[in-house]
Parts: structure tokens; sequence; C-alpha cells
């Protein structure tokens, strides 16, 4: 029999053995989230940093009224996944992706896809959440067992009461292999390179659903948003298969600014949460 807690590999393997269930998170009101939605609304990236400087992640709590829950939240992202326990049974992710028009945005902190009328569905706990956008980190800021890599994707969900949930994809250089994604965006992270608030239409439909590798395991936790306000309440998904990308296509995220800088929040503190591995 497994035991209930067990450590995570300091490297993620292409698959993992695991025990699946369905998890159980915290819910938050529709009426809190949805004030916390309408704030986040206006949160412009000029107004933080992620420098040891006065507006950087240490900062932030500091920053604005409604950011408090940066510093005092006890349920923040990202984190070092260190432990995690395994579920009974495997627990595929329910997802249904269509191609669709989108643009890509410069952020000033990061390069933004978004779609324009959102993209197909993520089912979790029997929710349907639809995809709205997915930016990039540079480096990661989920780590494993202390491991950062090169990269992460965030694939944002939302329901129509706003709440989240976020399939993460850690990308590494290790392998040296293209990805065929960043390939097919490289020419608009290039053309918006420097161009904070900067806006291209993707001139064909974008279709994410082999973005996510459907053989990959996946870490689950209750966490919140990696920027400022730091929402609390939204449903992480860390897939384990680590992606690939050359080093020229990571270089291509850091030139979102004229002065190159990362863009991950430091790790934070798990407090009393779990981190589930369903295996699928």
């Amino acid at each position: 029999m497994a035991r209930r807690r067990q450590n995570a590999p300091a490297s993620p393997p292409s698959s993992l053995a695991g025990l699946a269930s369905l998890a159980v998170f915290f819910a938050f009101s529709s009426s809190a989230i949805t004030s916390a939605r309408a704030e986040e609304a206006h949160t412009s990236h000029e107004a933080f940093g992620y420098e040891d400087d006065a507006t950087g992640p240490a900062k932030w709590a500091t920053l604005q009224k409604d950011w408090a829950v940066c510093g005092d939240g006890k349920r923040q992202s990202p984190i070092d996944i260190t432990t995690v326990e395994p579920q009974k049974e495997k627990a595929p992710l329910q997802q249904a992706y269509k191609a669709g028009a989108a643009t890509m945005q410069n952020r000033g902190h990061d390069f933004m896809l978004k779609w324009k009328d959102g993209n197909g569905k993520l089912t979790v706990q029997g929710k349907e959440y639809t995809l709205q956008q997915v930016h990039w980190h540079a480096p990661s800021e989920h780590t494993i067992n202390g491991t950062r890599f090169e990269a992460e994707m965030h694939m944002v969900h939302e329901d129509p009461s706003k709440a989240r949930a976020v399939i993460s994809v850690l990308i590494s250089t290790k392998a040296g292999q293209p990805s065929k994604l960043l390939t097919e965006m490289g020419p608009y992270f290039k053309k918006l390179a420097g161009k904070e608030k900067g806006e291209e239409e993707v001139k064909q439909p974008v279709d994410p659903s082999t973005w996510v590798d459907k053989t990959s395991g996946y870490y689950r936790y209750d966490g919140s948003l990696t920027t400022p306000p730091c929402t609390e309440g939204v449903i992480w998904t860390i897939m384990s298969k680590i992606a690939d990308a050359s080093k020229e296509q990571i270089d291509l995220f850091k030139s979102v600014t004229k002065r190159v800088e990362p863009n991950a929040r430091p790790a934070q503190k798990l407090n009393d949460r779990i981190v589930r591995y369903y295996e699928v």
C-alpha cells in the first residue's frame, strides 16, 4: 500500500507511478471572486516588478491596498513541490480545445496569447472552465525539489463565476529540442519585443489541443495568481512531464522588455496545503 505522503522526484521523469482520487479544494464565494476579478482588471504590469527593489515581489503587498494578500495570504503560488500525496485512481485531464482567433500582447513583463472568445473547455471536479489566455514565465515559477526550469507556460481558464483553473507546463532546454508551439509563436514574440502594450493579431486560428501531453501525470494544489493582486482560490495543475524548447526560443521570452529581466515570483510557503499527484 502506498504511503500517504512521498517525496517528489528531483527531476520529474517522463512518467510517474502514482495512485489517483478526486482532490478536494477550498471554495471561495462567487461574490468574493467577482470582487477580486474586478480589482485584477485594473492591475497594470507597470505597477510591479520582479527585481529586489521597491516594486519587487517582497514589496507587492505594500504597493496597493488590494494587494495585501500577496504578503499575508496562506495559499499563495508558486510553490516548490517536494512532497506529494499519490491518488488511488487514474484521472486523465478532461480537455476539449479547438482552433480559434487570437491575439498576442506584450504586457510589459510577459507575452500573452489571448483568444477573442475563449477556447474550449477544461473540466475539474465536474466544473467547466474556458481557456482564456496563455502566457510564459522565464525562468519557471514552480520548482520541483528546488529545481527551477528555464521557462513555464500558464494556460489560464475561467468558469462563469470568474473562478480560475491554471494548467502549468514546465519547459527545459536540456534536450536542445525546439518547441513546435514556440516556433509558431516566435514571429509574434519578435514583432512585439520591447513594445510594451503592443498587440498583434495571429494570422491563423490557434489550436491549443496538442500543447499538453496527454500521457503526462500531474500535480494539483490550491493556490493563487502569481502576480498582483495574488488572488487565492486558483486550482493549479502542474504537468509532470517536462516540455522541450531551444535556448533561442527561451531567449525570445526575455525580449519582452528592452532590459532583460526575469519574470518569476519566488516560491511561497506551502503551509497546510497538500499537493496531490494524479496518474493518467
